[in-house]
């Protein structure tokens, strides 16, 4: 039994993408090894708790810079030398400075490296510690990314790495969808009054393409958004939605928890995932709505996000940033069940057999043990 350490930047409850993917492969791994997971706490407190077999250590820290944590005292009680393997979530760099300073040229610990995205928007921050990173990826023994087209379009990743293709997940277990499709509709219908339903599930960020939808809905009379989620640009939205005279039919839910979450993703006629920058990696809601079963519209990105939407198979693309491709898009599928019905069958077939925790947390177990062999 090896002993793995995990670095993330957040945990569970924290919800995000890469938040899932750190949780599902920590607990699947804590079957079989020693498992502690080191990230920067969410709500400002620093806490140790045992999580389903995985032990999570929470660090607080001075705050957020360009939306990075800073937790100078991550790493205060850890000894990294105590660990078989360092598993490292990237981006996140300012906990990249400090593993690359505490490991520095020795043989061990290995490291595995899970590399995300790159950091966007960010040229002081990326130019003082994009350094740091690439150490550590040229020290790794593997470095995992999510997607073939992610490398080939990063501008972060060193070619002096060795590589491997693992996907994101999702664990079956939390999306049993059918438990209560009534529920689920008269959810949806409190919004919409049963008129034809769009919906929107992630973080209100720059680049997800919020406005480009709200702009879509325009094009669409009588039908309905419900767009769920919060953040930084979910004022500017709901600007947008006045503006464009849609507030009545655009409905802001703001964080919603993993019931209400499958209620909105099995209940909505079609789901739209108009992000509109390759700062959007992969798309975890976008994987969420297909296993529930919702036909997906999506941005035609030149990113693992057409991993997940392949244009006529699990998903319509659209040119991103293009509002009226999405209306049309979402109108065709609006208007024809039974390409909406094949997609969203194709999709959660896809999920099922490529995207879930037993296949992908399987494969990271391997990459593990292929390094420690």
């Amino acid at each position: 039994m090896a002993k793995i350490l995990i670095i993330g930047k957040y945990y569970s409850p924290y919800q995000g993408g890469i938040e899932e993917n750190t949780r599902c492969v920590a607990e699947y791994a804590a079957r079989h090894h020693e498992i502690d997971v080191l990230v920067n706490s969410h709500d400002g407190k620093s806490s140790e708790e045992i999580i389903n077999g995985v032990r999570v250590i929470r660090r607080s820290g001075l705050g957020v810079f360009k939306g990075q944590p800073i937790a100078l005292r991550l790493f205060a009680g850890i000894n990294v030398r105590d660990y078989d393997v360092i598993h490292f979530h990237s981006p996140n760099p300012f906990a990249a400075v400090l593993l690359s300073l505490l490991i520095g040229f020795r043989r061990r610990p290995l490291i595995v490296v899970t590399h995300h995205m790159d950091i966007y928007g960010r040229r002081l921050l990326r130019a003082l510690t994009l350094p740091f990173l690439q150490f550590l990826m040229r020290r790794a023994s593997a470095v995992i990314i999510t997607s073939v087209k992610n490398r080939a379009i990063s501008k972060d990743l060193p070619r002096t790495a060795r590589y491997e293709v693992v996907p994101l997940a999702l664990d079956l277990d939390n999306y049993a969808v059918a438990r209560n499709a009534t529920a689920a509709a008269e959810w949806r219908n409190a919004f919409s009054s049963g008129a034809k339903t769009i919906g929107f599930l992630g973080r209100h960020a720059r680049y997800k393409g919020l406005t480009v939808l709200i702009d879509a809905v325009a094009q669409l009379p009588d039908v309905h958004a419900i767009i769920a989620g919060d953040g930084p640009y979910r004022k500017e939205a709901e600007e947008r939605a006045r503006a464009a005279g849609v507030a009545d039919r655009v409905h802001f839910v703001g964080g919603i928890d993993h019931e209400t979450k499958l209620k909105l993703l099995s209940s909505v006629d079609v789901f739209a995932f108009p992000s509109t920058e390759i700062t959007e990696a992969f798309g975890i809601s976008q994987m969420e709505a297909m296993l529930c079963g919702a036909p997906v519209v999506a941005s035609n990105l030149p990113t693992g996000v057409t991993d997940v939407a392949i244009d006529g198979h699990t998903a319509l693309l659209v040119e991103p940033g293009n509002a009226i491709d999405l209306a049309d898009k979402i109108a065709l599928l609006l208007a024809d069940r039974e390409l909406a019905d094949k997609l969203g069958q194709n999709g959660r077939t896809h999920i099922l057999n490529n995207m879930t925790t037993a296949i992908v947390a399987r494969r990271t177990l391997e990459i593990f043990e292929e390094a420690l062999q």
